[in-house]
């Protein structure tokens, strides 16, 4: 047979009571004990920067009640240290000295609340002359891509570049930022991707865009020729070549083939450079080509000449 315990309400009623007045006793004394503070920077003068991230967290002794001391644990709102009044060091570097904070924390602090120690001794910052400066934005592509198929045309960045501000010194020194890497493999067709710009670590900078779009064209390509004539550059008189065409062997993408024309190409050959290496040939170079072609060969890649009295 169960026994059957029958607790009386009114002992849950005294219980509720004791362990309250034991709290209320308790937190109506006073302790001192350590709470961590977010740290909050403020009146930066003007043209200057923050070189490097300083420390968010400030670790205070307090002396209080029990009630202030728990109140201020879970609500406490960041302590705001004015840069207008930091000590320099050299260059640079500035610092607080925790002495000279004690009455502008007090203040911030409520006025139940005793602050009796500061647990850093110094708080160094890093303090630079504000600069700005727009500067190229670089990809960082390993693209493979399915047999017969090839960039179009160059890879294209939207924006190229941006402005960034920041330490002076560190403007003047960056020439470009490069963009996340990304990796394509077995390419076919056009594509484009946001990617993150890469700022470096622990140094304060402002951007005006914190991505870009690359934009990735890719196209099936063909092998095309076509006829360009030859024109001789320093000629003397009653020179005379053969052959007067010669042919551009190119690949280019099948969207853009029939783009492809004869004067979007020029070959040049200099008789003066044949003269100075004393051979009885000239040799054709591409001066202008569209970018949309690609492995360009000439044939024949020599040029015979008479020249005639």
């Amino acid at each position: 047979m169960k026994t059957k315990f029958n607790i009386p309400k009114t002992f849950f009623g005294f219980l509720t009571a004791s362990v309250f007045f034991w709290l209320l006793i308790n937190l109506s004394k006073e302790y001192d004990t350590t709470i961590v503070y977010d740290v909050e920077y403020i009146q930066l003068p003007q043209q200057k920067t923050l070189i490097e991230t300083p420390i968010n967290k400030l670790s205070l002794k307090l002396k209080s009640s029990g009630y202030n001391l728990f109140v201020a644990s879970i609500t406490h709102k960041p302590i705001k240290l004015n840069l207008n009044k930091t000590s320099k060091k050299t260059g640079t570097n500035y610092y607080f000295l925790s002495k000279d904070l004690t009455s502008d924390i007090q203040e911030q602090l409520k006025s139940s609340i005793e602050l009796i120690e500061i647990k850093e001794d110094t708080i160094p910052i890093k303090i630079g002359t504000l600069s700005s400066k727009k500067i190229p934005l670089k990809p960082n592509l390993n693209i493979t891509f399915q047999l017969g198929y090839d960039l179009s045309k160059p890879v294209t960045i939207t924006p190229d570049s941006v402005l960034i501000s920041g330490d002076e010194t560190y403007i003047k020194s960056t020439k470009f930022l490069t963009l996340e890497n990304i990796s394509l493999e077995n390419l076919s067709k056009s594509t484009n991707i946001t990617s993150p710009i890469i700022f470096p670590e622990n140094v304060q900078l402002k951007s005006s865009h914190s991505t870009a779009e690359i934009s990735i064209d890719v196209d099936k390509f063909t092998e095309g020729e076509i006829e360009i004539p030859v024109f001789v550059k320093n000629a003397p008189k009653g020179i005379n070549i053969f052959p007067k065409k010669v042919k551009i062997i190119y690949k280019v993408g099948l969207q853009n083939f029939n783009e492809v024309t004869p004067d979007l190409f020029k070959v040049e050959c200099d008789y003066l450079q044949s003269k100075y290496k004393e051979v009885n040939y000239l040799t054709p170079q591409i001066k202008d080509l569209p970018d949309i072609v690609t492995l360009v060969r000439i044939v024949p890649n020599k040029i015979d000449f008479l020249i005639y009295e």
